[in-house]
């Protein structure tokens, strides 16, 4: 839509947001100069208003071309802005962002889905040392009770489903508090599930 009104791309719009930025800029010095300049050379005229504070009153001085000039200026650079240069579903850095990701989370997710057991016990490492590790320690062991040990057996009765559910869902304990990870929006179904099964591989190696 943006490109059939302009004929040109985003760059183009970028530089028709920032040209007319910076001539409302330019304008809204210029005036302020004038004026800033008529008081100081200018003595004050027109009609007092009737009302006064404590003997201080003000003229009644019709609003300043120059002032009236910038505002509408600013409310037309302001109205294309918002709606021509930058609506809602035109490009963004964030959106590309986004988009990426997704379609990168999609690749993933799709090159993995089948994985075997042995692979995502590989792959849960990595993502448990960038994910994890910081506080369950790089052995998953607690760091001394900073958090919780999941080298425990016991988490051989959460399963697979129950481990990643706990991590989508964050924790709150004595020990201290697991943020949600679905919040975050950075990992994929194959990566919980590829995490959740190397803390089952470690109950393993802690039974035996």
């Amino acid at each position: 839509m943006i490109e059939q009104l302009f004929g040109g791309s985003n760059e183009t719009i970028n530089i028709l947001g920032g040209i007319g930025f910076f001539a409302v800029v330019i304008i809204t010095v210029y005036v302020m100069w004038v004026y800033i300049r008529k008081i100081k050379s200018e003595k004050s005229e027109g009609k007092l208003a009737d009302e006064n504070w404590d003997g201080i009153g003000e003229y009644k001085n019709d609003l300043p071309t120059g002032w009236a000039v910038v505002t509408i200026l600013l409310i037309i650079w302001a109205g294309w802005y918002y709606l021509i240069g930058y609506p809602v579903n035109s490009y963004s850095q964030i959106g590309e962002w986004n988009q990426e990701n997704n379609e990168y989370k999609a690749k993933f997710q799709s090159t993995w889905e089948n994985a075997d057991t042995a692979t995502l016990t590989s792959m849960g490492e990595s993502v448990f040392l960038a994910k994890c590790a910081p506080c369950h320690g790089l052995t998953a062991d607690g760091m001394d009770g900073k958090a919780q040990n999941l080298t425990d057996p016991m988490y051989q009765y959460y399963g697979v489903e129950g481990i990643v559910a706990a991590i989508q869902a964050g924790k709150k304990g004595m020990i201290g508090e697991m943020p949600s990870f679905i919040k975050e929006g950075t990992m994929t179904d194959i990566q919980y599930k590829a995490v959740a099964t190397y803390i089952l591989s470690l109950g393993k190696q802690g039974g035996n």
